[in-house]
């Protein structure tokens, strides 16, 4: 039995998101169909990060195991006749170690969300771009950059759901920052694992936060307060890319 590892991207709009669901078009499920067709076997395979709806991805990774040797680039050009028009691409399919899994070998997740402040290009860019016109003080922006990163209990920025009360949330950002080109403004965070509509909540928090609407001592330190405002709203998907997976002693 051989362990193969799929490196795809694909625009989230398409699809309700990356986790199969019947009856619904996901990635997941896209992907299974396309090896069982290629294959002629029932093929399940294992996601390392499970996109919402909408969420696009520049590296996604799935593996998934087969009983005989395969021709890899013979199985890629397979795959990207069928799924390209959907609006996935495999980048690149490997033979791991057996003991390699998608989802519990990675060390760490990153994610980017792209902002403008010009109206016209970011038409253009429709949905992969979020449009907002509120002047950002850089200062703040690194202040509140800083006052995220970490490990904490990131509850301000997770779905309240009282049936399940001792959720952990507990999460660490290793690292997050802005990138500046020209019209745009890209926030990265780079963390072991993100709450469902964590990165939009953030998002929208940063903003606010960096236009002056969050008092500085709150920014501070978000997790030390008893009420944190703007970390309720959940931004747009269609900006929130998942930008890579970090896996250790993984050639890519």
């Amino acid at each position: 039995m051989e362990n193969y590892l799929i490196r795809i991207q694909y625009t989230g709009q398409y699809f309700y998101g990356f986790q199969k669901q019947q009856g619904l078009m996901t990635v997941q499920g896209c992907i299974e169909d396309a090896l069982s067709i290629v294959l002629r076997s029932s093929i399940n395979t294992f996601g390392s990060s499970r996109t919402d709806r909408g969420v696009n991805a520049l590296n996604q990774y799935i593996n998934f195991y087969f009983e005989n040797e395969l021709d890899t680039q013979y199985l890629k050009m397979k795959l990207n006749g069928l799924l390209f028009k959907k609006g996935i691409a495999v980048k690149e399919i490997t033979k791991v170690d057996k003991l390699f899994h998608a989802r519990k070998s990675s060390k760490g997740k990153i994610y980017a969300y792209i902002i403008s402040d010009n109206s016209e290009k970011a038409m253009f860019l429709f949905p992969y771009v979020y449009l907002y016109k509120e002047d950002i003080d850089r200062e703040l922006l690194v202040k509140t950059l800083e006052g995220l990163k970490g490990k904490h209990d990131f509850s301000i920025f997770a779905n309240r759901d009282r049936s399940q009360p001792e959720r952990y949330n507990i999460c660490e950002i290793f690292d997050l920052g802005v990138i500046d080109k020209e019209d745009y403004l890209i926030l990265y965070f780079y963390g072991d694992r993100f709450l469902y509509h964590m990165v939009r909540r953030m998002v929208y928090y940063i903003l606010k936060a960096s236009s002056g609407h969050i008092p500085e001592e709150v920014i501070i330190n978000p997790f030390s307060q008893k009420k944190v405002p703007y970390t309720r709203q959940v931004l747009p998907p269609g900006p929130l890319f998942l930008v890579d997976v970090v896996y250790r002693g993984l050639k890519k």
